[in-house]
């Protein structure tokens, strides 16, 4: 199960690193099973592994609070190879999609946090 983990980082870590620039994501050096990125330099995205054995269990923990409310529902990787029981942990470029598909809801709450900012 390491390997797969190793293959899912490893994949992040270079999607993200490649497109930096669009997305204003980067990756911040992490600790073993845990993987940090940060959005638009102001938000931490902590990519957590919480089970060491059987079927990998993902957090995605938001920092500052407030936007902790954009709860990115937890993820899973099988012995199979199977983010979230669909996509092939070996595929990149659907990883990423996955990963994609997870900030959604924090990039709505940073749209919502900016409209909020501009209410009289």
């Amino acid at each position: 199960m390491d390997k797969l983990w190793n293959t899912y980082t490893m994949d992040l870590i270079q999607t993200i690193t490649a497109s930096e620039r669009r997305y204003h994501h980067q990756v911040i050096p992490y600790q073993q099973n845990r993987l940090v990125v940060k959005l638009f330099g102001k938000i931490n995205i902590e990519i957590v592994r919480e089970e060491c054995f059987g079927p990998i269990q993902i957090a995605y923990r938001v920092y500052p609070q407030d936007f902790a409310s954009a709860a990115v529902p937890p993820s899973s990787i099988d012995r199979h190879g199977m983010l979230d029981g669909t996509t092939p942990v070996g595929d990149r470029q659907q990883v990423f999609a996955h990963y994609l598909t997870k900030l959604r809801l924090i990039y709505d709450r940073i749209i919502e946090v900016s409209f909020a900012d501009e209410q009289p």
